[in-house]
């Protein structure tokens, strides 16, 4: 097993990075957000999990150990594979998909990219009562607005921080969504 890798980044392209660590360059499949946040020319440690199958050996990394835990609980769970996982997390942060897979909200897991209503299924069947080691206090009314955005044509990720940056548990989710289109409106007109 390989915890964590830290090197530099050499190269970026479709959700992986190339990782020079020493005399080797690592290829690590990534979440959206890890691919986001790190540069070319970046010294990063990302946490890791190594899949080993007949054909190949993989290697995929976070730049968040929370992430790195879900996406192994998720690995558990039957017929769910690294990719399938891996796009999980790339448009939910782990306390979000904990709290949807605790309160079995199968049909906001089946509107996640690769996720049907039989896998939503098994994923609440199978991992509602896993412990986490996180919290689950995420707020239904964030996830809905982000939905709402992204139906507008917003990027889940610019949806998402423009949520948080204005989301106070006192509102309901037609005020996150007008108060986040201000902010994103003004991101646009600079």
């Amino acid at each position: 097993m390989i915890y964590s890798v830290s090197g530099t980044v050499v190269e970026k392209f479709d959700q992986n990075l190339l990782l020079k660590v020493g005399n080797f360059v690592l290829q690590v499949f990534c979440d959206f957000e890890t691919f986001e946040k790190v540069s070319v020319g970046q010294l990063v440690q990302l946490y890791t999990y190594l899949q080993l199958n007949q054909d190949e050996v993989n290697l995929y990394g976070f730049l968040d150990l929370q992430k790195l835990k879900v996406f192994r609980k998720i690995m558990k769970v039957s017929k769910m594979g690294p990719k399938t996982a891996l796009k999980i997390l790339s448009v939910v942060q782990p306390r979000e998909f904990v709290w949807l897979v605790k309160k079995g909200e199968i049909n906001k897991l089946s509107a996640l990219p690769g996720i049907g209503k039989k896998t939503a299924e098994r994923l609440v069947a199978e991992l509602k009562d896993e412990d986490f080691e996180i919290e689950a206090d995420f707020s239904p009314e964030i996830f809905d607005a982000v939905e709402a955005l992204v139906a507008l044509g917003f990027s889940r990720e610019e949806a998402r921080q423009a949520v948080l940056s204005v989301f106070n548990k006192d509102m309901d989710v037609e005020q996150l969504i007008k108060e986040s289109l201000k902010i994103l409106s003004r991101k646009d007109n600079r």
